[in-house]
């Protein structure tokens, strides 16, 4: 597998257009520096020339120039001016892949009978899922803290029980 290459958050897996676009970050700074302190007309000149020239062909390159037709919009100066757009050259879409495998033709009347009777499968579990839920005795998450009360009332209950009939057998020994 090819290795992968970065410039300016563009991911390259061809060569040639990594060196390509090594080469438009380089003129991209050197473009940057000469228009700085530039009026908005000459820097309309220069972006109608990079234009004609066609010298950016990769992102790298249209992403500076599409940088530079955004500001020269928002230029008060250039109102009504025309802004020429970007034209971009279409390439050869490039696809990185592993393995290629033969494609879905679609679903057979085999695939569509097991998928339904994964579906019914399912569907019985998950009923019956509720089924045990709700006839079970044990707690559940649900009924879990009402059954620990009950619980526990109970074992309280039980226990002033007991302790009124060690009170009564104290008090009748001590008579």
């Amino acid at each position: 597998m090819a290795q992968l290459r970065i410039v300016d958050g563009f991911m390259f897996s061809n060569e040639e257009e990594y060196k390509q676009a090594l080469k438009e970050q380089k003129a991209v700074k050197y473009l940057k520096q000469q228009m700085q302190g530039k009026t908005a007309s000459d820097i309309l000149k220069i972006y109608q020339q990079l234009l004609e020239q066609k010298l950016f062909k990769t992102e790298v390159g249209y992403a500076f120039l599409h940088d530079v037709f955004v500001s020269l919009q928002y230029q008060k100066s250039l109102s009504g001016t025309e802004i020429p757009v970007i034209k971009l050259e279409a390439k050869e879409p490039v696809v990185v892949t592993k393995e290629v495998k033969q494609p879905v033709k679609g679903n057979s009347s085999s695939q569509v009978k097991a998928l339904r009777i994964m579906v019914v499968a399912l569907l019985v579990l998950v009923i019956s899922m509720f089924g045990i839920t709700l006839t079970s005795t044990s707690p559940t998450i649900l009924d879990y803290e009402t059954k620990l009360q009950n619980k526990y009332a109970s074992w309280e209950q039980e226990l002033t029980q007991r302790e009124a009939a060690l009170t009564q057998r104290e008090a009748q020994l001590n008579q």
